[in-house]
């Protein structure tokens, strides 16, 4: 019996040795994920790991397959954020004319409607309101005022939905909510005397 325990006395320090032989430490640096954030991802395992937040550094010392492992994870989750999008609201007032002039491509096939019957040969912008808010936040420039907008997924393409949507101009007043596909113009309103209230929207990514 005396001799069981003085060789188990002897093997424990070297299957420690090994143990220890088999495990290497190593610092991961993050530039973007929260490192204790990522240090709970692994906190069923045993390994020593720990997470320094004021250098955002992450340590584990751990077999080299599971540093592997931990890289991988580092590389799935410090990317950098998608930065936030603006949405871009633009508000035409647009009448006949007798000569034409170049409009935006997106206003092409409302120019069109306004030429239709031969009463006018062109049109022309008499006044242009831009937008440009946060999606969900409200927002307020010139004649326009926005409680909210959001993009949304439509059949061919994104879709901007604009809710509390009121325009206050000279000419015209509107008050409306109301979906527009992203790169199409959308008649919202009439402008005295005979013109139209012409809105487009698009995501500055």
């Amino acid at each position: 019996m005396k001799r069981l325990c003085i060789l188990i006395l002897l093997l424990v320090p070297a299957f420690a040795q090994d143990e220890l032989a088999d495990k290497t430490t190593r610092m991961f640096p993050l530039k973007y994920a929260d490192a204790d954030q990522i240090r709970r991802l692994f906190s069923t395992y045993s390994y020593p790991i720990s997470s320094n937040r004021e250098f955002n550094v992450l340590t584990v010392t751990a077999p080299p397959a599971f540093q592997t492992k931990v890289e991988a994870a580092i590389k799935q989750f410090d990317i950098a954020p998608v930065p936030p999008r603006n949405i871009e609201l633009t508000v035409y007032v647009m009448t006949g004319a007798e000569l034409p002039s170049p409009v935006p491509k997106e206003l092409e096939s409302i120019e069109k409607q306004l030429m239709t019957g031969g009463a006018f040969k062109g049109v022309r912008l008499t006044d242009t309101q831009v937008l440009r808010i946060r999606p969900g936040q409200p927002g307020e420039s010139g004649g326009i005022r926005l409680r909210a907008a959001w993009v949304n997924a439509g059949e061919k393409g994104r879709v901007i939905s604009f809710d509390g949507l009121r325009v206050n101009l000279k000419t015209a007043t509107v008050s409306t909510d109301i979906d527009i596909p992203e790169g199409q113009g959308v008649v919202i309103g009439k402008s005295n005397p005979d013109g139209l209230l012409v809105a487009t929207a698009k995501v500055s990514e």
